[in-house]
C-alpha cells in the first residue's frame, strides 16, 4: 500500500517486514523541483512518519540535491545511515575481458550464498539496530532469490571453468538496465574478475542500454572497479533511518 502526499510517498515493505520480522517502510521523492521551499518538503516528510509511527523502522531515501531537508530530518528523528552513489556508464574501458563471462536466466544460488558476507557497506549492516545475523540472512535470501528468477539475467564470471562471481541485471524498461548485487567470492578477490565481470556486461548491454549501478560512499573498492570500468557518476542520495517506536 502506498500513501503519498505532495512531493513524497510512503511505502510498505513487505519482504524487508517479512525478513527482519519488523514492521519496514519507504518514504521517497516522486518529483520535486530544485527550487522548492525544501523546509515544506522536511515538514511533508515528518507528516509520512508521523502518520505512519505504528511501523517499527522506515528508510527515507533523499537525493543529494535536498542539505536543508536533510539538516531538517536529522535534527528530528531521523538517523543518518549512508550515502549511495549511483554510476552510469559511459564508454567502453580499455580493459580487456581476461576471464569467461556468461549470461543466464537463472543460476546455483548456493554458488554465490557466501557473497552475504561481503555486503558489509549496505545500509542493513550499517544500522547498529539491526541484529548482523539477521542482515547476513535478508541479504542470502536476496541472493538466492535473485539467482532463481527475481533478476531478469545473471551475468557469471569464470576463473576457468569455476564460476566465482556474480552480478544481477534488471531490466528497468526499454532503454535502461540496473545492476544490483555484484561480486566476486572472496578467495578470488584481487585477480582482475571483477573488472572482467563489469567490462562482459557493458560489452554485451552497454550498445543497448543506459546501465546504471549504485554503491556506498564508503566503498571505495566498487567506486574504483565502476570507474576502471567506464562508469561516471550520475547522482546521489542519501540513506536515513527512523525507528518511531524507539523516537517516542
Amino acid at each position: 500500500m502506498k500513501l503519498q502526499n505532495e512531493n513524497f510517498f510512503y511505502e510498505r515493505l513487505e519482504w524487508d517486514s517479512k525478513q527482519l520480522d519488523l514492521n519496514c517502510g519507504l518514504i521517497g521523492l516522486r518529483d520535486a523541483s530544485l527550487d522548492i521551499n525544501q523546509y515544506e518538503l522536511a515538514d511533508n516528510v515528518k507528516k509520512l512518519i508521523a502518520e505512519n509511527r505504528n511501523a517499527d523502522f522506515i528508510t527515507i531515501k533523499l537525493p543529494g540535491d535536498f542539505p536543508v531537508v536533510l539538516d531538517c530530518l536529522l535534527k528530528s528523528s531521523a538517523r543518518f545511515i549512508e550515502t549511495e552513489l549511483i554510476y552510469i556508464f559511459n564508454h567502453i574501458s580499455d580493459d580487456t575481458v581476461k576471464h569467461t563471462v556468461n549470461f543466464f536466466d537463472s543460476f546455483d544460488p548456493d554458488v554465490f550464498i557466501p557473497l552475504a558476507d561481503e555486503m558489509i557497506f549496505s545500509r542493513f549492516y550499517m544500522d547498529d539496530n539491526i541484529p548482523q545475523a539477521k542482515a547476513r540472512n535478508l541479504w542470502s535470501d536476496s541472493i538466492r532469490n535473485h539467482c532463481m528468477g527475481r533478476a531478469d539475467r545473471i551475468a557469471v564470471v569464470y576463473l576457468e571453468t569455476q564460476p566465482v562471481g556474480m552480478a544481477t541485471i534488471n531490466f528497468i524498461n526499454n532503454e535502461n538496465i540496473a545492476l544490483h548485487i555484484i561480486g566476486v567470492l572472496r578467495p578470488f578477490q584481487g585477480h582482475g574478475l571483477g573488472c572482467s565481470l563489469m567490462s562482459g556486461i557493458t560489452r554485451e548491454y552497454g550498445d543497448k542500454y543506459k546501465i546504471f549501478v549504485e554503491t556506498q560512499s564508503i566503498n571505495k573498492n566498487a567506486q574504483r572497479l565502476y570507474q576502471r570500468t567506464g562508469f561516471f557518476l550520475d547522482s546521489m542520495r542519501y540513506v536515513l533511518h527512523v525507528w518511531p517506536q524507539r523516537a517516542k
